[in-house]
């Protein structure tokens, strides 16, 4: 009995052995080399793997970059001296990017959200917008439990009475806050300009809903889009909202902004 333990322990040995050096072979003989273009972009690149590029690591963006030629602007995070010498590397030219940032589309803080019911369950947006939206009476607003602030790998969300500020220095531009947003109430935006105007709300509710709701809600009065003759804002679905790519005179913007009677017009 005790010879076929034995047998049976060198035989497992042997094949182990054996497919041991089979992969071993395979490996040497199979194995592709990098590109050295890959390793010095690289390491040129933030080496933070965010994802903003879409791609899985820097490491993996760096090898598309070389063998797909796809575009180094797609890295929002590099320096720019760094994507420069990225473009020099793979004879592209170099394009003209802008930093994008988040727009939280609410302006509702704690004294705000007028509660429907008192929400005791697990304090998180997902878990509380699967219970009748965590008690809120507006079914679009910010829930205040900070998932974003939980998804941000860079610290640049932080929950201030019961909303999300966004540090746009430290912010990627990665997306995985909008992501993590149960309500969609967060949006990535190019900010091409100094300034950058958006509606901070996401209701579709008509005014007296609205105000019912939430005493800082668009209520679709339409002033900004009768102060603004060439299309900055126009109102759909009871909500108005920014025309970005209009967006050139900062001084028009902030005096339509003033006008807002909700004041829900904000600058990023």
């Amino acid at each position: 009995m005790g010879n076929i333990y034995v047998l049976a322990l060198l035989s497992m040995t042997g094949l182990a052995v054996f497919f041991a050096a089979v992969l071993a072979f395979a490996d040497k003989k199979l194995k592709v080399e990098d590109d050295p273009k890959v390793a010095v972009i690289t390491d040129l690149l933030p080496g933070v793997n965010c994802g903003a590029c879409g791609f899985l690591s820097c490491h993996d963006f760096a090898e598309h970059l070389v063998s797909d030629g796809i575009d180094p602007s797609l890295c929002r995070v590099v320096a720019e001296a760094n994507r420069k010498t990225i473009y020099d590397i793979i004879g592209k030219e170099e394009k003209d990017t802008h930093p994008r940032i988040p727009l939280v589309l609410c302006a509702a803080e704690c004294e705000q959200k007028e509660p429907e019911a008192k929400y005791v369950g697990i304090a998180t947006c997902a878990a509380a917008e699967l219970v009748f939206g965590g008690g809120m009476k507006c079914t679009y607003g910010c829930l205040g439990f900070g998932d974003c602030a939980v998804a941000c790998s860079f610290d640049a969300f932080h929950m201030e009475n019961g909303l999300p500020k966004v540090d746009t220095k430290k912010c990627t531009g990665c997306g995985k806050c909008v992501e993590a947003c149960p309500r969609n109430i967060i949006e990535m935006q190019e900010k091409k300009n100094e300034k950058l105007f958006y509606v901070a709300c996401s209701s579709k509710d008509d005014m007296m809903t609205t105000r019912k709701t939430c005493s800082v809600g668009c209520i679709a009065c339409g002033v900004c889009v009768k102060l603004s003759s060439d299309g900055l804002f126009q109102v759909e679905n009871n909500l108005a909202q920014a025309d970005y790519s209009k967006q050139k005179d900062a001084a028009s913007l902030l005096a339509i902004a003033s006008k807002c009677p909700a004041k829900v017009i904000k600058e990023a």
